[in-house]
């Protein structure tokens, strides 16, 4: 097992100097697919820990009956997306644009 650490975090750090190596539209094209990454992959299993913590079970129907778990809402989250609605698809591109305010910010305090 402790062979196996040593192995990944040179993957990892040879993937991030991949990364830093992009210039340009490249770069901010990796940057991209990597929020929608996050936002397809690790927000909704994020949404479903805390709603789980705070709220309780997941409920697909109103009957209220529970229904499902991470996959569940994970698949009803993949079905908001394909049907166009908002507040899914901010949910996806959210964490793509904290990453354009954080920026901005940072551009407006330079000034």
């Amino acid at each position: 097992m402790l062979g196996i650490m040593p192995a990944m975090s040179n993957s990892i750090r040879n993937a991030w100097q991949a990364y830093l190596s992009l210039t340009g539209a490249r770069r901010e094209l990796a940057t991209l697919g990597l929020c929608l990454a996050v936002g397809l992959i690790l927000l909704p299993v994020v949404i479903w820990l805390a709603g789980h913590f705070f709220l309780g079970e997941y409920l697909r129907d109103p009957s209220g009956t529970p229904t499902g778990g991470p996959l569940a809402l994970w698949i009803d989250y993949l079905k908001g997306l394909a049907q166009g609605s908002l507040g899914y698809w901010t949910a996806l591109l959210g964490p793509w644009l904290l990453l354009l305010a954080l920026r901005g910010s940072r551009r407006f305090l330079r000034m």
